[in-house]
Order: structure tokens, then C-alpha cells, then sequence
């Protein structure tokens, strides 16, 4: 605790972004053993004194001279921004994120923006004058980001972690489900199962549905069947008031009959199942349906739907866990990619009886 307090002394004389002597010469300055001095910095970092840089040494944060926790005290934030609350999957990344950084006495800040990036950029700057020690999110979609606003959290030593995607020209560790495999597998099932004609539902085009649209036509090709541009439709917008059974009733009117749908979601799957059985198609029977997340609406409908597991726990309890290490002062390469693969859980939508 006296290292420590003479370091803050001496990292308050010094300016944001200064390179802190070695571990060895901070060790012969204070006559202390270089155990001790990592100890100290590890704190320092957690605390928002200072910041780590991969293979660069210890940096003075902006946080300084101004950092709202007193010496010793092992109180944090953490930031968690997500697209939606209310949204199938992120209430699972909460627990786990919620889970992880309770255990570490670690208060969590939660955000929604609704899948803009107008909103994530007020969130963002929310989060830095709060004096946040660490960020998980998962980045909106819809409109253009600020990358400025990550290269200020990245200058003032916040540690970010990013679930699910991450974006362009920001170098984070990110932990994401394998959505190429989730895929795969699904239309993978829906071939062995007597399907040719498969179409593929998903929501507007972005990275995720893009990795299981890749998914879905490298299934296809590795049996031998073409990709038919006619079964293969993004929705036009994130609406989620008639997800699926607009697209599949167009579908049908157009004359066009698939005889297996894999869905990008749930939500989009229960759509299609009501436009097919609207038209007298059986679900389970005359057209086999897949969807993804593995949410209560599988067990919901009337004929229980197959769907990809999603491990939403998983993910936001290793977000939060890369996250801690980070915040600690261990090194994590700004590179690391954990993935995470999901698992098929067959029902009666395609399991032909």
C-alpha cells in the first residue's frame, strides 16, 4: 500500500500517455520488490491510473489526476452496451456478463441502443465521463460509427471486448458464436432429411447474416445442389412485427415451393410457419423449418421448432471473464478471438415422421 500510494504520487507530476519506467527501476526507485511493484500497477491499471499497452510497457491514463476511487479501494465499473434488452438473445449475454461481474464485486452499467449508432456514440460518451474501467458490446448496425470515441475509451486505458461482431478499424479482443458452423449444420440436417429446394430467411444483410448465408450455401454445395437466388431473401428492414411471413408469403405467391426453410432466427421461423400453414402446407411434413437461438419459441408453437443453440450465457460470461484479465493488467492480445460453437436441437418442424 506505500508503493502504491508513492506511485499515484508520482503518476499525478506526469502527463496522460507517459511511459512509466521499467518494472525494474520502479523496483530499485522505491527499494521494493518487483512482486510488489506489479502488484501496485496491476491496481493502478484496474483503478484507471494507468494503462498497459501489448509489448509497450505501462502508460500514465487521462483518468489520473481525477480518478474517483481512492487508493486501495477495489470498487469498478463496467460498461455492457447491447442492441436490445427486450431481444431473444441479449437477455442471455446479460446473465452472463451480470453473473461474472457480480462474483468480482464489479458494478455493470447496461445500455441499449436500439441498433444505432447515433445512439451507441451518446452511450459511449456517457460511459467515459462516468470514468468506466472496462466495455463490453455488442455495436449497432444501423448508421455510420464513430471510431473516434474507441480510440479515446483505447487512449485513456479502457479495456474493450466485443460479442457477437466487431467492427472495422477497431482492434479488440472479440468472442462470437460460430455462425458459419451454426449454419452449416442446419441446412446440413435439413439435406439429410430429404430437403433440396432450402430457402434461406434471414434479416437485413450485415456480417452475421452474411457468416450464415455462407454457412447455408457451403451445406448446399458439399451435396451437390445449386444456390437458387429466388430462396434466398433478406428482409428489408429490423421490423419485427411480421419477420418471416411476409417474406415466405411472397415467397408463395410468386409460385415458388421450397421444401426446407433454415431461418436466421426464432423469431423470423415462427413467421414462416405461419405463412406456410396459411396455404395449407404442413410444417414438419409438406416443408421442413430450421430457425437459430433456440429461444422459448421453439417450445412455443405448435409444431416445436428445430433451432440452432445460440450460447448466450457462454459468450457474455467469457466477454466478462477476458474483460476481468484485461482490467487486472494481463496481457491479452487485442487479436484474441474466442469462438464459441453452437450445438442443433432437433424438434418435429424437421424431423419428418
Amino acid at each position: 500500500m506505500e508503493v502504491k500510494h508513492k506511485l499515484i504520487e508520482q503518476i499525478k507530476l506526469l502527463k496522460p500517455h507517459v511511459r512509466l519506467p521499467s518494472r525494474n527501476a520502479l523496483a530499485k526507485q522505491y527499494n521494493a520488490a518487483r512482486t510488489t511493484i506489479e502488484r501496485s500497477i496491476s491496481e493502478l491499471i484496474g483503478e484507471g491510473y494507468l494503462y498497459a499497452k501489448d509489448g509497450s510497457g505501462t502508460y500514465v491514463s487521462e483518468k489520473r489526476a481525477t480518478a474517483k476511487h481512492t487508493p486501495g479501494s477495489t470498487f469498478r465499473s463496467v460498461g455492457l452496451i447491447i442492441p436490445d434488452i427486450r431481444h431473444d438473445t441479449y437477455p442471455g449475454i446479460l446473465r452472463g456478463v451480470e453473473d461474472t461481474t457480480n462474483r468480482h464485486d464489479i458494478n455493470l452499467v447496461i445500455c441499449n441502443t436500439d441498433n444505432q449508432t447515433e445512439k451507441q456514440a451518446g452511450y459511449l460518451n456517457k460511459l467515459i465521463d462516468l470514468g468506466i474501467h472496462g466495455l463490453i458490446i455488442v455495436p449497432a448496425i444501423i448508421g455510420h460509427t464513430d471510431l473516434s470515441l474507441f480510440s479515446k475509451l483505447q487512449e485513456a486505458g479502457i479495456p474493450i471486448v466485443f460479442c457477437n461482431r466487431g467492427i472495422d478499424g477497431v482492434e479488440a479482443p472479440k468472442v462470437v458464436s460460430n455462425n458459419f458452423y451454426g449454419a452449416y449444420a442446419a441446412v446440413k440436417h435439413l439435406i439429410g432429411n430429404g430437403c433440396r429446394d432450402i430457402a434461406y430467411i434471414s434479416r437485413p444483410a450485415y456480417s452475421t447474416s452474411y457468416e450464415r448465408y455462407q454457412g447455408y450455401t457451403s451445406a448446399l454445395a458439399e451435396a451437390g445442389l445449386d444456390v437458387d437466388d429466388r430462396l434466398v431473401l433478406f428482409e428489408p428492414t429490423f421490423d419485427t412485427a411480421r419477420q418471416g411471413y411476409d417474406s415466405v408469403s411472397e415467397l408463395l405467391k410468386r409460385g415458388v415451393t421450397p421444401d426446407g426453410i433454415f431461418c436466421f432466427n426464432d423469431g423470423i421461423a415462427k413467421g414462416a410457419c405461419e405463412a406456410l400453414g396459411e396455404k395449407g402446407l404442413i410444417v414438419g411434413k409438406d416443408v421442413l423449418v430450421v430457425g437459430y437461438d433456440n429461444t422459448g419459441i421453439c417450445e412455443s408453437m405448435p409444431v416445436k421448432l428445430t433451432s440452432v443453440q445460440f450460447q448466450t450465457y457462454d459468450i457474455g460470461a467469457s466477454a466478462a471473464g477476458l474483460l476481468l484479465d484485461m482490467m487486472n493488467g494481463e496481457t491479452v492480445r487485442s487479436s484474441s478471438f474466442v469462438v464459441l460453437q453452437p450445438e442443433l436441437v432437433i424438434r418435429q418442424s424437421s424431423n419428418r415422421s
